[in-house]
């Protein structure tokens, strides 16, 4: 059987362009479990200030995942999670829902640990996709700063509340 080389050019370029856009999936599939996780957090804490904050991070981590999606369809692109995402998704996040039994403290310490992991995530993200021109590496950039204000949010709002204890 003999295949075209045009064909295989496509494929080829498909395959890359696929690659290209892999830690952006990774990134959706984390950003999936940090919207549970915030809506979780938000509904266990008993700080109503908090409360209020981490519903709104919830909100704003699926917005992201939502703009990420919409963005990476356009460039018809599709592509499977990978395991090690999904085995750090999962860890991360199930460190935030066990803490809700050991108080607020340990909640507001997972939360800081997740937000830390996925500026890790979206930094690496930022350096493996190869289009600087590409819209989704701005879109990246801003989620990242967005990422980085709640971190520092979280950091001194947690701070003040502790010294008040």
């Amino acid at each position: 059987m003999h295949i075209a080389p045009e064909f295989i050019g496509q494929l080829k370029h498909k395959e890359m362009i696929q690659n290209n856009y892999q830690p952006v999936y990774n990134l959706i599939a984390l950003l999936e479990d940090a919207k549970t996780g915030y809506l979780s957090a938000a509904e266990e804490i008993n700080d109503e200030v908090l409360g209020v904050l981490f519903e709104n991070y919830g909100y704003q981590r699926g917005r992201y995942g939502e703009e990420l999606t919409k963005l990476v369809e356009e460039k018809g692109v599709s592509s499977a999670i990978d395991f090690f995402t999904l085995t750090l998704l999962q860890r991360t996040w199930k460190d935030v829902k066990t803490c809700f039994k050991y108080g607020q403290k340990a909640l507001i310490t997972a939360c800081i640990k997740s937000e830390e992991i996925a500026i890790q995530n979206y930094t690496s993200a930022l350096e493996k996709i190869t289009d600087d021109s590409c819209e989704i590496k701005m879109t990246l950039q801003k989620q990242v700063n967005g990422i980085k204000s709640v971190l520092q949010f979280i950091k001194l709002y947690a701070g003040k509340q502790l010294l008040k204890k």
